[in-house]
């Protein structure tokens, strides 16, 4: 298989690729011995009957092929391929040893008169003059080989001394052609050719130029078809076939076809085929002149096309690098004629100004030309007419966006034309201004600005630095700033500011400096170091400005952001700030931390009867008592409205935190002086201690509010301890609220219904109340008592109250047509479902006529409270149900602030008697009063009346006496779900059912 030989030459080389794989280790010689010795053998296969002449010796040819490429001591691979070629053919050893000498003389002999010809020889054999130096080196030393070797043969007895001129001769010629064909070729087949089978219609001329050329000559010189060329010779036909490598395939296609030429040219001689065949010499001879002919024609032609189209690509890459120069360049380049139309111009033109190049050309610049420098451009463009060049001139251009661009230009007149390049310099002007401006700046700044030497002595000063210390260049000039100094700052302070200023080159922060009439102010100064070069100090610039009374709003921003500028004690952020610094204290020393969360007991009073001003005053002295009963070790601070916090450090003794809460109660229930006015008002405070409730802030924080909440809620003016019930009490307010807005999703809801009977027809179950139960995953069944409220806070209240609605309409219209036409169900709305967006909650009426529904078949039922709203929305929505037909029933009548005025003016059509009342019912006693009352204004308003919580026989009489309309209790029916509700109905419709 090939392999690569170690000649040293290119991965492309082709002599690096012809020979077998156990050569690949060989030196340089040993390979040269191989290739010389095989090249030399073919060669004598190819002589004539008796060897004793050839047409051309290719071995020679190959070694100064070698020789020119790379170069080297090369002579011995000649002197032992000779020498091997010659004893595989049975050669003397004098005549073996005569003939390799002469071979490296003759080689040696040609490379030297190569290199004497001329300068540099262009190995990759590219120019006609390259082989025209080998033409003549070849004739003139191929003579040595041919001489010598003759001789040898002449004195070993090989050869007769009548044929010595005629062998000399021959001799010559072989080795002559051999280097005029074989150093060619070898050169330029080391690499092989390009493009030759780049695509199918290429490769399909490629071989067929191949195959021609070992058609042809095998026709030509074989005697094939001889009579078809008539009188003219056939071999001359092959120069079209030379013609056509030359312009198609070049050097490598002309020397392939010579070498084909050459092989089987001469065996046609051997055979006695061709017109060179009449006489063995005189044929060869001919063959010789025929080829050598052919050989200079065809590679002198291919030489010279070769150079042609090397010019005309160095020409084109030229013109490419020409125009990627000018279309990539930074600067701007570009043609206009006389008349000043752009011709051409380079891309830069279209990233500097906007438009396209397309938009550019043909259009005259002075379109583009800033109005003010037109005048400017066109005594430019006269100057180029009377043939002047104009050099460094400045216009503006538009910009595409309305922007304008300076432009400066270097432009010269030829042929009619304007070759201008130009440099986009807007850059370079606004530098230009921003230095006159930094000039401008430097002069007139409000900041003082100071600048010294390497030697810290001042050489410039600004005006504001006059205007701040009062003095004058005069007076600082050549000193040094230490004349600034007030004395506040140590010496220490000094020489942390020097060594930055060393080590950094920077340095700022507050300075107290003294000014010249001895006032101390106070500066911020920045100082930066200018460096030379070499790293060290050039200048150094100071700039500062005078923050004195910035110092003194700083001063007061930060109590503003710390402190409750009503009360002047810490604010929120600077409570929590201490707060985190007593923990870590705290925990530090081991020792223990109590936090109290005072909340003022009805506060809203004070300042809704008597004013926000007063009570503004009812706070500060709020503060003051709470100062007074604790240690100036605490901290007392004010969250905000009515909310306070002492945080006690360094508590040894947890008693000591009780005595305080219980002074702080006693000191904020005494009376407060406002103005005129007395006022009282109480304390609730929760109380927590760290680490043993908690060990964050937030945690501390978030205990004490809930202990302050329980404290309220047993009856405000006390003072409650934090436990972990309270937190589970939260945590599961948090849990509830959390899983409430996936429960309606995943129909974890379930309605029950609570008959609900008319107790003049025998406790006729004429009505029901559907009430919502929850199926918690995990936790069962929850009563509404544990998550309506919690709903309500959270909003999700309208979508379960919308549920409700919608499955107990749908279960009204069931019961209706199966078992009582007039069958009602009552549906709780909550408060806060009568603000909804929905103005008048056409939903709800809108769902009833979906379901082709009695208007009657819903009750809506309300709290007293709600009554005593007067939004807009609750009004709206009462009037809405109203006038739709909806019956509004009053729920736990008797038990809010009723406002009777509204019963009617709302159009209430049932009062529900709150179990309250009818839990205690007995002969004589208040709460049968009541009912009665309620009863019979009821009906004096046309309004019946639901009694709650009948759970005894007794209950039930006496309500029937009174005239109740209707009863609901646990006497009648606990609540159910819908299929055991329906078999109630289904009982009471069919009484014989019940034995079932």
């Amino acid at each position: 298989m090939p392999c690569l030989i170690e000649f040293n030459l290119p991965r492309d080389d082709f002599l690096s690729l012809t020979l077998p794989s156990r050569i690949a280790n060989l030196s340089r010689p040993a390979g040269l011995v191989l290739l010389y010795s095989v090249c030399a053998y073919l060669m004598n296969v190819l002589s004539v009957v008796h060897h004793d002449s050839t047409v051309f010796w290719m071995p020679n040819g190959i070694a100064l092929a070698i020789m020119l490429a790379r170069g080297g001591p090369i002579w011995p691979g000649i002197i032992l391929g000779s020498a091997a070629a010659g004893f595989l053919f049975g050669q003397p050893l004098p005549v073996v040893a005569a003939m390799a000498a002469g071979n490296t003389v003759e080689v040696y002999s040609a490379f030297v008169l190569i290199n004497l010809f001329g300068g540099y020889f262009d190995s990759d054999f590219s120019r006609p003059r390259d082989f025209i130096r080998i033409l003549p080196a070849a004739i003139l030393s191929a003579w040595i080989s041919a001489v010598s070797g003759s001789f040898a043969l002449l004195h070993a007895g090989l050869a007769a001394t009548a044929d010595l001129a005629g062998n000399v001769f021959h001799w010559w010629q072989a080795n002559a052609m051999g280097m005029v064909i074989g150093t060619p070729f070898a050169l330029v087949w080391r690499r092989l050719p390009q493009g030759w089978f780049g695509h199918a219609k290429r490769g399909l001329e490629t071989h067929g130029y191949i195959l021609l050329s070992l058609i042809a000559p095998t026709t030509l010189f074989m005697d094939f078809f001889r009579d078809m060329f008539g009188g003219i010779s056939p071999e001359y036909w092959l120069f079209l076939l030379i013609l056509w490598g030359a312009f198609r395939f070049g050097r490598h296609g002309v020397l392939l076809l010579l070498l084909i030429v050459a092989s089987i040219g001469y065996l046609g001689i051997d055979r006695g085929a061709a017109d060179f065949a009449n006489h063995r010499q005189t044929g060869a001879q001919n063959f010789w002149h025929y080829l050598l002919v052919v050989a200079v024609a065809g590679i002198l032609m291919a030489l010279i096309l070769h150079t042609r189209e090397r010019a005309e690509e160095a020409l084109r890459l030229k013109t490419a690098e020409l125009d990627a120069y000018f279309n990539n360049a930074l600067d701007l380049f570009g043609i206009a004629d006389m008349q000043g139309r752009f011709r051409k111009m380079n891309a830069r033109w279209q990233q500097i100004l906007g438009y396209s190049i397309a938009e550019l050309t043909g259009k005259p610049f002075l379109e583009f030309v800033h109005p003010d420098d037109i005048h400017a451009t066109q005594e430019a463009m006269a100057r180029l007419s009377a043939s002047t060049s104009v050099n460094n001139f400045i216009n503006r251009y538009r910009h595409q966006d309305g922007s304008w661009r300076w432009i400066q230009w270097n432009s010269t007149a030829k042929d009619g034309l304007i070759y201008a390049a130009a440099r986009d310099i807007t850059e370079q002007k606004a530098a230009e201004d921003e230095l006159r401006l930094a000039a401008l700046v430097y002069q007139n700044s409000s900041e003082a600005m100071m600048i010294t030497d390497e030697n810290d002595r001042i050489i410039s000063i600004n005006q504001a630095f006059t205007a701040c210390t009062g003095y004058t260049l005069a007076d600082v000039l050549g000193k040094n700033p230490r004349i600034l100094n007030s004395g506040r700052q140590s010496p220490a302070f000094y020489q942390a500011m020097w060594q930055a200023l060393n080590s950094s080159g920077r340095w700022q922060g507050e300075i107290y400096n003294r000014r010249k009439n001895s006032d101390i102010y106070v500066e911020w100064v920045v100082i930066n170091t200018v460096f030379n070069p070499d790293g060290t100090v050039h200048r150094r610039v100071a700039l500062f400005s005078d923050i004195t009374e910035k110092k003194k709003s700083e001063e007061l921003i930060w109590f503003q952001a710390n402190y409750d500028p009503l009360t002047r004690l810490p604010n929120r952020r600077l409570f929590i700030d201490r707060l985190q610094q007593e923990v870590v204290k705290a925990e530090r020393d081991r020792q223990a931390l109590g936090l109290l969360f005072v909340d003022l007991d009805r506060f809203k009073e004070v300042n809704d009867g008597l004013g926000h001003s007063m009570g503004d005053e009812l706070l500060v002295q709020v503060a003051k008592r709470l100062c007074a009963c604790v240690r100036k070790s605490d901290t007392v601070a004010r969250l905000g409205g009515d909310e306070f916090t002492v945080i006690i450090s360094e508590l040894n003794d947890k008693i000591y935190v009780e005595t305080i809460a219980q002074n702080i109660l006693n000191a904020l229930s005494q009376p407060f002086t406002l103005g005129s006015s007395l006022a009282y008002v109480s304390a609730s405070i929760g109380i927590t201690f760290s680490p043993t409730d908690a060990s964050h802030v937030e945690d501390l924080i978030r205990f004490a509010d809930q202990a302050m909440y329980a404290a309220k809620n047993k009856g405000r003016n006390m003072y409650c301890y934090f436990t972990p019930a309270m937190q589970k009490e939260v945590e599961n307010h948090v849990h509830i609220a959390r899983d409430l807005h996936a429960a309606l999703a995943d129909n974890q809801f379930a309605v029950y219904y609570q008959p609900i009977v008319e107790l003049a027809m025998q406790d006729r179950v004429v009505k029901a109340e559907a009430l919502i139960r929850w199926i918690h995953p995990a936790q069962g069944m929850i009563m509404p008592i544990e998550f309506i409220a919690i709903a309500e806070e959270t909003g999700v209240i309208n979508d379960i109250g919308d549920w409700i609605f919608r499955e107990a309409a749908q279960q009204a219209k069931r019961w209706q047509q199966n078992y009582l036409s007039h069958f009602q169900i009552s549906v709780n709305k909550s408060p806060i479902q009568f603000h909804t967006q929905d103005l008048v909650h056409s939903g709800w009426t809108d769902y009833l006529q979906r379901l082709d529904m009695p208007r009657d078949s819903i009750v809506v039922e309300i709290t007293e409270g709600l009554l005593l709203d007067d939004s807009h929305n609750v009004a709206k929505k009462l009037l809405h149900f109203k006038e739709y037909g909806i019956q509004v029933a009053i729920d736990d009548f008797g038990t809010g602030y009723s406002a009777l005025s509204y019963l009617k003016k709302f159009h209430i059509e049932y009062l529900k008697i709150d179990q309250s009342f009818t839990r205690n019912l007995a002969p004589g006693s208040s709460d049968l009063a009541l009912c009665e009352a309620i009863i019979v204004m009821a009906h004096k308003l046309g309004i019946k009346v639901i009694a709650e919580g009948i759970e005894t026989q007794q209950q039930r009489d006496f309500l029937t006496r009174a005239g109740c309309d209707y009863g609901q209790g646990y006497l009648f029916a606990k609540p159910m779900p819908a299929d055991e509700f329906e078999l109630l109905l289904k009982a009471q419709q069919n009484p014989a059912d019940t034995h079932d």
